[in-house]
């Protein structure tokens, strides 16, 4: 804890506040989390309407005034916040009561194709990463133990060389990695750095986990005394998550971005996603593919560029209200299904996603088969497996055939001997060509 205020003390933030604040939540009836989140709400729709331009030139075209919306229900008054927004309105969605020089720019990579920036201030960065700390104490985490965290933004890593990102990793016990090192030439070093440090946990892409899953399996490498692995960033498959845990540790999976931190988590050992309420609001609408439906987020502490509703492009089974027996008090979704973007539509009209078709078990039921890629050119699909060997694809092309035969799209196999991951270290099972 004492390092914590230390890294606060640094960069004046206040991360170990808010952190006390949020790990008591976890504890709290319904409607003490229904009150608490009410009155952030109350707070941000004021402070959205007296300083954002952008919202109040809305609310005012729309006759709506801040004391309308009290609680989550009365969010559907307001509009959707989309990536296409932020980029058009730009500093009209800046809080003009904030200074600059208390204004952290982010930017998104833009994985549906449209890359933005955006601003946080020190309030809204100390609750995110609290938040985040929070979610990764209901998987066991505590404060200060050895962690590798393993990641590819670009940003990020850039940052690392910062005076304030070394301190803090010397005091949170820290060996950051760059998942673009997990390659052939690279893994070995990689690993035998991490075996040195004796981590308590793994954090990071599951993606980049797995591969060095399989690499300490494949070289019979001495087991790491880990009390967790904990991921985040990309879809954890099922197959990963086996692999992952024979070799490391139980597992849990972390929901976030970087506009919005610490949005969910499905702690070890759970098989729901709780969403942190005392720090975000989350709503579906329909993605218009059964059994999927689209994420909205509202970040309940940044007031210097209120996320409000924002789509984050990501698709969720549904959300479901907690029981009188559940664990923790807070609304739960039961599995991350994808990216809006990665619906795919066909010229005859007919919409799909390559996780409603394939599911995560059908090329698991070929041993051949490490990974595999879906590609749309806007006319034909490709399938690129990823194979140890040689093989029988008879009955792989005929139940691909069979899945893919009721939308009538044309489509090809490959294989290859290595999927390598995109140049930011995740790989990406979906890729949508303009046509």
């Amino acid at each position: 804890m004492l390092k914590l205020r230390l890294i606060d003390l640094a960069k004046r933030f206040n991360t170990y506040d808010r952190y006390k604040e949020y790990s008591s939540t976890l504890n709290w009836s319904r409607d003490e989390i229904l009150n608490y989140q009410n009155k952030k709400l109350k707070n941000l729709i004021n402070q959205a309407y007296n300083n954002v331009s952008y919202y109040r030139n809305w609310m005012l075209n729309h006759n709506i005034l801040p004391n309308e919306i009290n609680k989550s229900e009365d969010l559907l008054k307001l509009p959707i916040l989309d990536r296409e927004i932020i980029r058009e309105q730009g500093k009209n969605l800046v809080a003009k009561n904030k200074k600059n020089k208390d204004l952290h720019l982010g930017s998104s990579s833009g994985t549906t194709g449209i890359p933005i920036n955006y601003y946080q201030d020190s309030q809204a960065l100390s609750a995110g990463g609290a938040a985040n700390y929070v979610l990764w104490l209901m998987s066991g985490w505590k404060l200060g133990q050895r962690n590798v965290h393993i990641w590819g933004n670009s940003s990020s890593i850039k940052r690392w060389k910062s005076i304030s990102s070394r301190a803090k990793v010397k005091l949170m016990n820290q060996l950051n990695i760059p998942s673009t090192l997990l390659n052939e030439e690279d893994i070995k070093e990689i690993a035998e750095k991490i075996i040195r440090f004796k981590p308590e946990s793994l954090e990071g892409y599951p993606s980049a986990i797995y591969t060095l899953a399989k690499y300490f399996k494949q070289n019979n490498l001495s087991k790491l005394e880990l009390k967790q692995v904990l991921t985040t960033a990309e879809n954890l498959e099922e197959y990963q998550r086996i692999i992952i845990e024979e070799v490391f540790a139980p597992t849990g999976d972390f929901y976030g971005c970087g506009e919005v931190m610490g949005i969910a988590t499905r702690p070890i050992g759970d098989n729901k996603y709780y969403v942190f309420e005392p720090h975000v609001i989350v709503e579906t609408i329909d993605s218009g593919i059964e059994g999927m439906k689209e994420v909205l987020v509202t970040d309940l502490d940044n007031e210097a560029m209120p996320m409000i509703r924002y789509k984050v492009g990501d698709l969720i089974d549904n959300l479901h209200l907690p029981k009188s027996d559940s664990k923790y008090p807070f609304i739960f979704f039961n599995k991350i299904l994808g990216r809006n973007a990665d619906i795919i539509n066909l010229p005859n009209g007919k919409r799909f996603h390559p996780v409603n078709i394939f599911g995560g078990t059908l090329f698991r039921k070929f041993p051949e088969i490490s990974k595999h890629k879906v590609i749309w050119n806007g006319k034909s699909l490709t399938l690129i497996f990823e194979v140890n060997g040689m093989f029988d694809d008879t009955q792989l092309k005929k139940q691909i055939d069979e899945l893919l035969q009721c939308f009538d799209v044309p489509f090809s196999i490959e294989y290859t001997s290595a999927l390598p991951p995109s140049s930011n270290g995740k790989y990406k099972y979906i890729e949508i060509l303009n046509e």
